[in-house]
């Protein structure tokens, strides 16, 4: 990855990255790029809307209150890929709470950090669901599939590709 950042034309898929952390349980994150027999991961915010209608008014109205977001994944199953055998773990050993939770980074690689060289991330706490954790028709590939279901607040702050490293917004400054 260059330093220059593509700041032209229209954002393509390759351009938004993700990451996953495939050892929650260590002493600092493993990012993993999410890539490798990944062919679908899609982010759904899913806002919560508070409607009302006051009694002095001919009309309603809307507010957004909140949002529960998720991220659903397709994959084929790659051997050799540690976020799909982190995923296909989750489902296979049917890991619940916190054994089903880590991390993702999302990172935006148009758009700059807080310096040159650093790029604009957001990690956000995720529980993995694994619809299937690998199985298919014969004769093709295993399928991978689920979503991450988003915990709580997300933290910006800065990406370092070369180094793998997130830096939350708060001491990146």
């Amino acid at each position: 990855m260059s330093d220059e950042l593509n700041k032209t034309g229209i954002a393509t898929r390759d351009e938004l990255l993700s990451y996953l952390d495939t050892a929650p349980t260590a002493e600092a994150p493993t990012w993993n790029l999410i890539g490798q027999g990944f062919n679908d991961l899609t982010e759904a915010l899913n806002p919560i809307r508070k409607d009302s209608h006051y009694i002095h008014q001919k009309n309603g109205t809307s507010s957004v209150t909140g949002y529960a977001p998720e991220s659903s994944f397709e994959a084929e199953l790659d051997k050799a890929d540690p976020v799909c055998m982190f995923i296909a773990d989750v489902g296979r050993e049917r890991k619940t709470g916190s054994e089903s939770e880590t991390a993702i980074l999302i990172v935006y690689t148009w758009i700059q950090g807080s310096a040159v060289g650093k790029l604009l991330a957001y990690k956000q706490r995720v529980a993995i669901l694994a619809d299937n954790p690998g199985s298919g028709k014969g004769g093709e590939s295993l399928a991978l599939t689920g979503s991450f279901l988003y915990k709580g607040d997300p933290v910006k702050g800065d990406f370092d590709p070369k180094t793998k490293t997130f830096t939350e917004a708060s001491a990146a400054a």
